[in-house]
């Protein structure tokens, strides 16, 4: 018998490790039985509603040198376990990549960004109300989306298949569009790959968001520095905090001449993985930002949609996202 009013999570015991080995040690010798906590905003509300009932909890902020930002000559490196007030404030972020401190200015309130990181912000699971629900929907092995057939005004236009999910991250379509990579540590050694390849539709795997396999740890995300380059998000919540993104839109391009180059315009909250529209980025490369071009690529940037019964609103809320940051960039 399922119950909605679980507020107090199952004993669990508490672990510390000191190094990431010792972390990675402990995950394998525990296996499904255990769960790292980061920030713990999205695992704790897992652990008090019981959705998430692990014996052992792994706690990762007792590990040195997970928590930094590295900026260097060529590229600016983060580790997970920084906080999204961290990213927020930092003047280099702020400077050479403006679109990733306002993407990790939008994340809630100012509490749970003092405490919520990167990684977590990344990594973060499904927040579909069925999923999370007394519903055996897809996700959780059922065999129906009941979004598809329910109340969907928040969940996804593109990617649906079977799961109509939206990725719940403001940092990942940023750092997609500033074509960053992750570094994760397993028992193996650590392995490299863009971030975008660390998203997983419910086409490719339905019970999972990401590529991480079990037992690795989200170690640190390196964004490329490039001369000229542009950026900027714009998040659309029905609040001004707290709520996450109905749509969004991060926008990046390098400026030369008056022309985009490189132009990368990521989508969240539409699709369950952040939604790069290549339509919409077609219409503004190699091109300048004249009202005409800018027009084209919002309308562009709805190609292909499937709007469900009651997120049809969703279309225009994109075109206008897009047609406001790149008129803001071409300022």
């Amino acid at each position: 018998m399922w119950s909605i009013a679980i507020d107090e999570p199952k004993p669990f015991e508490l672990l510390s490790p000191r190094t990431l080995d010792e972390a990675l040690e402990l995950a394998s010798r525990h296996g499904v039985d255990a769960a790292f906590l980061a920030g713990g905003c999205d695992l704790i509300d897992q652990l008090k509603h019981q959705w998430s009932t692990p014996h052992y909890v792994i706690n990762l902020k007792t590990i040195p040198g997970l928590r930094y930002v590295e900026p260097g000559s060529q590229a600016i490196r983060m580790g997970a376990l920084s906080t999204l007030a961290e990213l927020e404030r930092n003047r280099e972020i702020r400077s050479a990549l403006p679109g990733l401190a306002r993407a990790a200015a939008r994340v809630a309130t100012p509490q749970i960004r003092n405490l919520g990181t990167l990684g977590g912000n990344l990594l973060q699971d499904s927040r579909c109300p069925y999923y999370r629900g007394p519903w055996y929907c897809y996700r959780h092995g059922g065999i129906v989306c009941d979004a598809r057939h329910g109340v969907n005004a928040e969940h996804a236009i593109f990617g649906g298949n079977r799961c109509y999910t939206v990725t719940p991250s403001d940092t990942a379509p940023m750092l997609v569009a500033l074509d960053a990579r992750v570094t994760i540590a397993g028992r193996d050694g650590p392995r490299e790959m863009p971030l975008a390849e660390m998203f997983v539709g419910p086409e490719e795997n339905i019970l999972v968001m990401h590529r991480l396999r079990p037992n690795e740890i989200l170690a640190s995300v390196t964004v490329p520095r490039r001369p000229d380059q542009r950026s900027t998000f714009i998040k659309y919540a029905m609040r001004g905090s707290w709520d996450f993104a109905l749509a969004s839109v991060a926008v990046a391009f390098t400026a030369g001449g008056g022309y985009c180059r490189d132009a990368r315009i990521v989508l969240g909250g539409v699709a369950p993985v952040p939604w790069r529209s290549a339509a919409a980025e077609r219409e503004i490369e190699g091109r300048p930002l004249t009202a005409t071009n800018i027009e084209s690529a919002a309308r562009a940037a709805i190609a292909g949609a499937e709007p469900l019964a009651h997120n049809e609103y969703k279309l225009g809320l994109v075109k206008k996202l897009v047609r406001a940051a790149l008129t803001e960039l071409a300022s």
